[in-house]
């Protein structure tokens, strides 16, 4: 194999690759968005038999499939929920753009890392009092423990990447290194929930292939409605969240387009070597 041959085989591989990953990132700010109106609706006061059942996992499933249930949700719908994808999804999405344009990494870097320590920070009350139990120890300590080192592994490499982006000019191809450790730490950690989450559905499929009904939750998680997140109404965190889509989902990256508005310039420019070439020759 020549170095010609191997160096296309090698640039297809990692296109492969990086493709694959802007898919999967898309794929669950995608998946996440589908639930965000089910959220917004949701009243744990309300009457319908999905809301005096108690706010429960994968949402939009329980609306799409008749009898699917997940277990039961101590964090609110807005307060914590719509909040969390507002955080979790800007930081996918930067990932992913990343993959497309790598200079971004360090262009945007700040804002990447502020973003995924109000991820983690915003997330760590609910990571911590999982699986709560008034009568005991937390009935899913190794969760509990998992998401909360998940939580502090997000802030911990953004708070490295604060560093190399301050150091980045002493050695420019190191810190490019670090940059793609520390944006993919982040992302694999704001991607944890969704693997839980995915492996939780294909478990309750399974289930109801084995009985032929989905597995019931009938039982209400005791923080819920008493978590951290209940401390203030949700309609601070509904404001949060439509704030955060207006703002960074919307004004910024229309802020950051610069149209090229010297097309017709940029072209005529280019002709004009051509045209004094083509003059000289008829002349």
């Amino acid at each position: 194999m020549d170095s010609i041959t191997g160096n296309i085989q090698q640039d297809c591989i990692q296109h492969f690759w990086r493709k694959t990953l802007i898919f999967f990132l898309v794929f669950l700010v995608s998946w996440n968005a589908t639930k965000i109106p089910y959220y917004i609706q949701y009243d744990y006061d309300g009457d319908s038999d999905y809301e005096k059942g108690g706010l429960a996992g994968s949402i939009n499933l329980a609306y799409w499939i008749d009898g699917f249930e997940s277990s039961k949700l101590h964090s609110p719908a807005c307060n914590f929920l719509l909040v969390h994808i507002a955080f979790g999804s800007t930081v996918l999405i930067m990932m992913a753009l990343t993959m497309i344009k790598t200079s971004w990494r360090r262009k945007y870097g700040n804002y990447f890392f502020t973003f995924a320590i109000l991820l983690g920070v915003h997330t760590l009350p609910a990571a911590w009092t999982m699986g709560y139990s008034p009568d005991g120890p937390s009935t899913k300590p190794f969760l509990k423990y998992l998401f909360t080192f998940t939580c502090v592994w997000c802030i911990v490499a953004a708070l490295f990447g604060y560093r190399t982006l301050k150091n980045y000019d002493k050695d420019p191809v190191a810190a490019e290194k670090a940059l793609a450790i520390e944006y993919g730490l982040i992302t694999f950690g704001a991607y944890g929930a969704g693997f839980a989450e995915f492996t939780g559905i294909a478990s309750k499929f399974m289930y109801k292939m084995e009985h032929g009904v989905f597995k019931t939750y009938p039982e209400l998680d005791p923080l819920f409605g008493h978590s951290f997140y209940d401390i203030l109404p949700e309609k601070y965190g509904m404001t949060i969240f439509f704030a955060w889509v207006a703002i960074i989902w919307f004004w910024w990256p229309i802020k950051l387009l610069q149209p090229d508005l010297n097309v017709g310039e940029d072209k005529a420019k280019e002709t004009e070597p051509l045209n004094a070439t083509y003059g000289s020759i008829l002349g």
